[in-house]
């Protein structure tokens, strides 16, 4: 996510030193260099980075560097036994329920903006990491952007086709900490970093080239949550099983549309509560402001739709980025008249029909970035910057890796609406999957209008149309 403000961060103190024996991690990580990558930064969302971990031992690692330094490696290896007998008596003497985690944290609430609190980011990273480690979003899914949805399970689906699993355990949270809050229209923003520990092991019963374990594994991602103004702070949807609209239990099953199925609300809507729109690794996020947060010519074109914000528009890249990549790697090209003009979807389908058929071994979204904008005659043009890491594999049957390992490949992303579309707010409605004229869900994935109000699916009168899509 690019960084919406440069205020000094807050020291959360008197939380967290969590442990669980769960085990599940699904924060935002990009594969190590090397051969495939792999461990707690090459799991979980897509969200990452492809460099290598910020530390913690692997069972992959190459020798020492000769028998002169056989002494120095015998002590490191000493105080590390050391470290991890310690540690692991403080996780026996420790009380494994969830609940531990949420006990002395309101001193340190006073410090995050109004409705997002220490529980709720606690509450937010252990259930991730549950959900990650069981591929499985249903139980995160009301308060999960649907950028952060596609991430997980275009990830989720093309892991299951290598029998890909990451087994985490050991899980520590050692210090959360607010980096930056920002206003833009309705909505606030804020970047929280988390700091944690765990023991990582990535698994392919199938195809065991992927293995990979790291144990005492650390790192530190940004976690960033977007919330309206209007909402109540009193609603809670990282600790309730219910509607924040009319109460009923919410479906145990909610995939790419988190909608209640008693009153059809999107609960996943900021003007609900907190919700989790992007995890980046601390080494692929910028600490700069964005210049769109302060471009006069900008801000005065979106001042109509009081619901535009920078963020949010990131997230409809790395939805769109996702469900394109997932059609590069066979998934539904109908997919594509969702949200794409014909001339495009022609290029992608041509272009993937003149490449071997292959699969990602893991993808990763780095970042995502609104850089650029044009104007001509009729429409606006919002151009995205996006930096992606993956390695190609073939299986057929056997498998063959297409690429050496794990490499980092910039994108552009072009998405375009008529100007005098901005002169109303968007809709609250679920991007390629309900019409941006009526509201109403489509039906047939191929159809190419709407079936109550015949409204044309891929209008850039009422939508984000995509218009050009292309590796740098």
């Amino acid at each position: 996510m690019e960084q919406l403000n440069n205020s000094n961060p807050y020291f959360i103190k008197n939380t967290l030193f969590l442990s669980h024996s769960i085990s599940t991690r699904g924060g935002g990580g990009g594969g190590r260099g090397g051969g495939g990558g792999g461990g707690s930064h090459s799991s979980g969302s897509s969200f990452g980075s492809h460099s290598s971990s910020y530390g913690g031992s692997s069972n992959s690692s190459s020798g020492s560097g000769g028998f002169g330094n056989i002494g120095f490696i015998i002590v490191i290896i000493i105080i590390y036994l050391i470290y991890k007998a310690l540690t692991k008596k403080s996780k026996s003497n420790s009380d494994d329920s969830i609940n531990n985690f949420y006990d002395d944290t309101s001193s340190t609430d006073k410090d995050l903006p109004e409705g997002l609190t220490i529980q709720k980011i606690q509450s937010s990273f252990m259930n991730v990491q549950t959900a990650w480690q069981k591929k499985d979003l249903k139980d995160i899914r009301s308060w999960i952007s649907d950028g952060v949805y596609q991430r997980y399970a275009v990830q989720f689906n093309i892991m299951n086709k290598l029998s890909q699993v990451n087994n985490l355990s050991n899980i520590n949270i050692s210090n959360i900490s607010v980096l930056s809050t920002s206003q833009q229209g309705e909505y606030t923003t804020a970047d929280v970093a988390i700091s944690f520990e765990m023991d990582d092991y990535f698994v392919s019963e199938k195809y065991p080239v992927f293995n990979q374990s790291y144990d005492g594994d650390y790192g530190r991602e940004i976690w960033t949550y977007i919330k309206r103004s209007d909402a109540k702070s009193t609603n809670d949807l990282y600790n309730s099983d219910n509607c924040p609209s009319c109460g009923a239990p919410l479906e145990i099953k909610m995939g790419e549309i988190s909608r209640c199925g008693h009153c059809n609300t999107l609960t996943n809507n900021a003007s609900f509560d907190w919700v989790l729109s992007e995890i980046t690794q601390e080494e692929d996020y910028d600490y700069t402001t964005n210049s769109f947060l302060n471009n006069e010519e900008f801000l005065n074109l979106m001042k109509k739709d009081s619901l535009f914000s920078v963020q949010r528009m990131e997230d409809l890249a790395s939805n769109i980025f996702m469900q394109v990549m997932d059609v590069y790697s066979g998934g539904d090209q109908n997919k594509l008249s969702r949200f794409a003009n014909k001339a495009l979807i022609e290029r992608i389908i041509d272009d993937k029909n003149q490449q071997s058929n292959y699969l990602f071994n893991r993808l990763y979204l780095n970042n995502v970035t609104l850089s650029d904008f044009e104007i001509d005659d009729k429409e606006i043009h919002l151009e995205f910057s996006l930096k992606a890491t993956y390695q190609k594999v073939q299986i057929n049957p056997k498998l063959v890796m297409l690429d050496d390992e794990m490499t980092e490949y910039d994108y552009v992303l072009k998405l375009s609406k008529n100007l005098t579309a901005l002169q109303t707010p968007e809709k609250e409605t679920v991007y390629s999957y309900e019409c941006g004229n009526c509201g109403a869900p489509y039906g047939d994935t191929s159809n190419d209008t709407c079936n109550y109000c015949g409204a044309t699916v891929v209008d850039l009168n009422h939508n984000w149309v995509l218009t050009d899509f292309s590796i740098v």
